[in-house]
């Protein structure tokens, strides 16, 4: 009887530890994220992310619209490391919007007031920006 408990708890404890420990799952990214809801009456704002640029390089919009920013990272170069981007304005309110290689993201943004012209940028990537213009 000893013999058969001890085999068991053998197989048994190490199973158990196999199936406790481990690294926490990483968030599921969706590549294709569906418009938010409230997104009805935005303007809707296309770009798109490559390897050395935001495409287009400028977008203008009306001083207190909402946009929804679609935004579509194509930077995906066969054999290197799949490049992820971000689009960010702190200044103006956008907060960052995080876009994963081959993904495209929707995201509503609130919209800024005050006219003029301002940056939009990569963080990840220093060099990669736009310009918005509000008018």
């Amino acid at each position: 009887m000893q013999k058969a408990t001890l085999i068991f708890l053998l197989w048994v404890i190490p199973l158990a530890l196999a199936g406790c420990g481990g690294k926490p799952a990483e968030p599921q990214v969706v590549m294709d994220e569906p418009v938010p809801p409230g997104a009805e009456d935005a303007i809707v704002v296309e770009l798109e992310f490559t390897a050395d640029e935001i495409i287009p390089k400028e977008v203008t919009i009306p001083a207190n619209k909402k946009v929804l920013f679609v935004i579509y990272n194509s930077d995906t170069k066969p054999g290197d490391k799949h490049e992820d981007h971000n689009l960010v304005a702190p200044d103006i309110g956008l907060k960052e919007i995080l876009v994963v290689s081959g993904q495209t993201v929707r995201r509503l943004w609130e919209g800024y007031g005050t006219p003029g012209e301002y940056r939009l940028g990569c963080t990840i990537h220093s060099w990669i920006d736009m310009t918005l213009v509000v008018k």
